[in-house]
This record gives structure tokens, C-alpha cells and sequence, in this order.
């Protein structure tokens, strides 16, 4: 009789999350696109990672969103919100960048 091949265990979502972050830097927006997720279920994703992570020796790292009209860079906003706002408060444009998130050894 053949053995059969052990069949790999699936990953979870937020195990892809951290696999794919800790392989390359993406917006928030590029993120929940790759995985058809909606905004809160992803800011809860990477909350819960966040917090995982610091068990591990490494941690999330999320680089501001910045207003492409006027540069406005938005900081502060990643300790509430890890997705991007919908207007800048200076300029009222709705081109907004980012935030970009990675994941990386702590220092």
C-alpha cells in the first residue's frame, strides 16, 4: 500500500499576515485588497498581531499616511487606527498614502 503525503496544515489569516509583512512592506489598502478583508476586520487582525508579535522579539511597524497634495503626514493616528484616514484635515484632498506596515526584529 502507498503512503500518502501529509497534507500541509492551512495558515491562518493572520498567519499569512505576519508571513507577508515580515517579507515586504504594504499599505494598509494593498493588504486588505490581497486578502478581501473588511477595514475592521484587518485593524483587529493587526492589533492582535501587534501584540503577538511582541512575544517573539519582533514587532509592527507602521510608517505614518501622508496627504499626496500637501504632505501632511499623520502621526499619532497609528496607536488608534492602523488604516489610513479618508480626508486630510489641512487640505480636505481625499489622495491619502499609506499607512505602510512591516513587520521587523526589535531592536
Amino acid at each position: 500500500m502507498m503512503e500518502e503525503a501529509p497534507i500541509p496544515a492551512l495558515r491562518s489569516r493572520r498567519q499569512q499576515i505576519m508571513d507577508v509583512l515580515s517579507r515586504r512592506q504594504m499599505s494598509f489598502e494593498e493588504l486588505r485588497f490581497c486578502l478581501e478583508s473588511s477595514r475592521r476586520a484587518l485593524d483587529e487582525d493587526l492589533r492582535h498581531i501587534s501584540k503577538t508579535l511582541r512575544s517573539q522579539s519582533r514587532r509592527l511597524v507602521v510608517m505614518a499616511a501622508t496627504c499626496q497634495k500637501c504632505d501632511f503626514v499623520f502621526k499619532g493616528r497609528e496607536e488608534k487606527h492602523f488604516h489610513g484616514p479618508s480626508r486630510c484635515p489641512t487640505c480636505r484632498s481625499e489622495r491619502i498614502s499609506g499607512p505602510f506596515l512591516k513587520i521587523e526584529e526589535s531592536k
